[in-house]
């Protein structure tokens, strides 16, 4: 009887100290990474591939122009996180954000703001993008995805783009 007492208390004790053990955590998930870890900026205006974004320069594009750099353009300021190209009437640049596996394919992205500006015109526009590479090999090209990359202003329902009107 003894025994017995003792096994039913076993059976009713058991399942409790399982659920108090501290829960561990699953082990991270490798992420492969296809950017330099350092001049990011620069990575970018020679790798950011035009034709994944919606952009001024777009009527301008031939399948041959897909860079900054294949239009001849020169950074202004590049940096671990941010490309500027400023010249006498436009201005464009890629600012990034914050890097991680943020759509959850094992593969790191960019979440970046990308402005193009016009200079004593009407256009001004910023997006935010999510960009990724897939192999040493590919261009960084924009993926849809929802970000707040620019800030919260960005959010509409044409996507994560925001132009604004200067008088």
């Amino acid at each position: 009887m003894r025994i017995l007492r003792h096994l039913l208390l076993a059976a009713v004790i058991a399942p409790a100290i399982a659920h108090a053990a501290p829960k561990t955590k699953p082990a991270p998930k490798p992420v492969t990474s296809f950017f330099p870890q350092l001049d990011l900026g620069r990575f970018l205006a020679d790798n950011f591939d035009l034709a994944s974004v919606r952009s001024s320069l777009a009527a301008r594009r031939t399948p041959e122009l897909r860079t900054f750099a294949d239009f001849g353009m020169l950074p202004t300021n590049t940096g671990d996180d941010v490309v500027t190209f400023d010249g006498e009437r436009w201005l464009y640049q890629l600012r990034v954000v914050r890097r991680a596996d943020i759509n959850n394919d094992g593969i790191e992205d960019l979440e970046v703001c990308f402005t193009d500006r016009a200079k004593g015109a009407s256009y001004d526009s910023s997006q935010s993008l999510l960009v990724s590479r897939y192999s040493d090999e590919t261009y960084a090209v924009a993926l849809r995805y929802e970000s707040e990359a620019c800030g919260p202003a960005t959010k509409n329902n044409a996507g994560r783009t925001r132009t604004i009107e200067i008088k």
